[in-house]
């Protein structure tokens, strides 16, 4: 299959599985007649488990994706999208929702393949131009399912429930195609003929078999994990955008998980009102695509000590301003500004992270920082759901909620302040010391007449 119309396929099923105008929704039509689930019983025992599943699902999904090579785990991301929204339709009950989070957490964990089942079925030259399309198809999926979604509801043509119906039929769709797709002949990592032959020059093959010969062990794979673990850590600057894209997607991923509640609590005395989900959640898709594009065309050298350090400050302390007028406010309008706002900024600096990390990284190992890197962002998470949401632990209503999430923010804009000022008075000590090694190297020495 030519690599053109195989990147159309995968970018239709990136599309498919993303139309959803459900999901702006979400809360408005459990809380509705159709499931009459209070709005409590969503923020604090079903809305969680997502969080949970999400990290127990990652770590074996990411092991597996590449030792199944892809296609299979495509397969199950369509055929878990299918049971996600027959729940939705057809289940009453919390305990149903929290097996529907569950659900979903294997779907977010399954969305690695999606990313990288191009990378090895096309050849290094189209890397670049596939990586574009798969992530605007996300996007343009998410914007049209938005704006659809939108559209049905402000004419009043159909309901939430009518709206789930038109999202089962776009993720079925979604999963026959996915049971079209070619499975790739190798894999990155532990069906690799370039990782069989690393093993051999190093000795990890115990019977120095040619190293043209593919040994898919699973013990191997993990022999090279770890090595490539040691490897991509090593660079102080991977470290650091690492660490900011660990704590920033958590902080996004908790907004994002919880803003239709915090929207249902602010609208609940205006029932009758358009509710404007869809409109808001296509606007800051759009704006998010359009800040990542223009970030990426400043003529700006963001390798400069103390630089990214400084965005990453920023970005933060702005966050924590805008989240807590978020959770103090009662006028939808603001909380629709900030939170577009909000997910603006985290997106463009989020690409400039990825940017700055795949600078110092080879694309094997980006892939495997990414997985690492949502890993402990989920780690993370799990710990603010278990503290602030969860039943078990303070179990606090979503206003509040949303200004821990600022103060959250707030701690970490601090930190990055902090890094950002060591790391210009490092910089300037250091090119002192450069130019008084110069001056004295080029001093002339005494004349001794």
């Amino acid at each position: 299959m030519h690599w053109k119309v195989l990147t159309f396929l995968v970018c239709l099923f990136g599309f498919l599985k993303e139309f959803r105008p459900s999901e702006a929704y979400m809360s408005a039509y459990l809380t509705g007649p159709w499931k009459n689930l209070t709005i409590e019983e969503i923020n604090n025992e079903i809305y969680p488990i997502w969080t949970y599943a999400y990290l127990l699902w990652l770590v074996p999904v990411f092991l597996l994706t590449d030792y199944v090579r892809y296609q299979p785990i495509l397969v199950i991301e369509g055929a878990t999208y299918i049971a996600t929204w027959s729940i939705l339709l057809w289940a009453q009950g919390v305990l149903a929702f929290q097996f529907m989070e569950v659900c979903y957490g294997l779907i977010t964990a399954s969305d690695i393949a999606y990313y990288a089942y191009l990378f090895a079925m096309v050849s290094n030259e189209q890397y670049k131009i596939i990586t574009s399309f798969t992530r605007a198809a996300l996007l343009i999926g998410r914007c049209s399912a938005y704006l659809t979604g939108q559209l049905l509801v402000s004419f009043n043509l159909m309901d939430y429930k009518q709206l789930n119906i038109i999202s089962m039929v776009s993720v079925s769709m979604a999963f026959c195609l996915a049971l079209t797709l070619k499975r790739p002949s190798n894999s990155e990592i532990f069906h690799s003929k370039k990782h069989d032959e690393n093993n051999d020059k190093t000795g990890s093959s115990a019977n120095h078999e040619s190293p043209n010969v593919q040994k898919p062990t699973f013990k191997s794979g993990i022999l090279f994990l770890w090595n490539e673990l040691k490897t991509a850590y090593s660079d102080k600057s991977v470290i650091a955008w690492s660490v900011f894209w660990a704590f920033a997607s958590c902080g996004h991923g908790q907004v994002r998980n919880y803003i239709q509640n915090l929207w249902e609590v602010i609208t609940s005395d205006d029932q009758n009102g358009t509710i404007y989900n869809g409109a808001v959640e296509a606007f800051g898709t759009l704006i998010s695509f359009i800040g990542v594009l223009v970030f990426g065309f400043l003529p700006v050298n963001w390798s400069r000590p103390g630089l990214s350090e400084t965005i990453m400050a920023m970005v933060c302390v702005l966050n924590a301003a805008g989240l807590t007028v978020m959770g103090l406010s009662t006028n939808i309008w603001v909380s629709y500004a900030v939170y577009s706002g909000f997910r603006a900024t985290y997106h463009t600096v989020i690409s400039l992270a990825t940017l700055q990390i795949a600078k110092s990284l080879t694309r094997q190992r980006y892939g495997f920082v990414f997985g690492v890197n949502t890993f402990m962002a989920l780690v993370v998470e799990t710990l603010l759901t278990v503290i602030i949401v969860d039943k078990v632990g303070l179990n606090l209503d979503v206003q509040t909620q949303f200004t821990v999430y600022g103060g959250y923010f707030g701690v970490i804009g601090c930190l990055f302040i902090s890094v950002a000022f060591y790391t210009v008075y490092k910089n300037g000590c250091s090119c002192r010391v450069a130019s008084d090694k110069i001056y004295t190297v080029s001093d002339p020495k005494p004349n001794p007449a």
